[in-house]
């Protein structure tokens, strides 16, 4: 199904969609990195509350908005006629990464919630946290300019 009338906003969608994305992974990428900081505190102590605010407003204010723009222009986009070639596998591998982040999403939610609440994730997990939405980021890009 597609909707005809998308396609004279075509450009703004797609401008709209990429600065969405930017804005998501940027806050993903940070998130990791300032809790490795919490998760370095005293226990409620009022740096980690500091912290833990710090860290519900970058996912309220950032991180969820710029998901939620980032599905609905990219919904939009994919309704837009002539955007994708339904044939072709490269969307396929794109959606997945793409459901990929979001479950990152979430699991970003659930460590902030056990930090806040003291329960510590571990430390190695949120190491490697900053390189999977990067490695996710390359892998969706590449299936979107490329289209191989």
């Amino acid at each position: 199904m597609t909707v005809p009338a998308l396609l004279p906003f075509l450009r703004e969608l797609l401008a709209l969609h990429v600065i969405a994305v930017i804005l998501w992974m940027a806050g993903m990428i940070v998130l990791p990195v300032i809790y490795l900081r919490h998760h370095g505190l005293e226990p409620a102590s009022p740096a980690a509350m500091e912290f833990a605010a710090l860290e519900r407003q970058i996912f309220k204010r950032l991180v969820n908005p710029a998901m939620y723009a980032a599905w609905g222009f990219g919904i939009l986009l994919v309704l837009t006629p002539g955007t994708i070639s339904w044939s072709a596998p490269w969307w396929l591998v794109k959606l997945a990464a793409v459901l990929l982040l979001s479950w990152y999403h979430g699991m970003l939610s659930v460590w902030r919630r056990r930090l806040r609440d003291d329960a510590r994730p571990a430390v190695a997990i949120l190491r490697q946290g900053v390189a999977i939405p990067i490695v996710l980021m390359a892998v969706i890009i590449t299936m979107v300019l490329v289209q191989p």
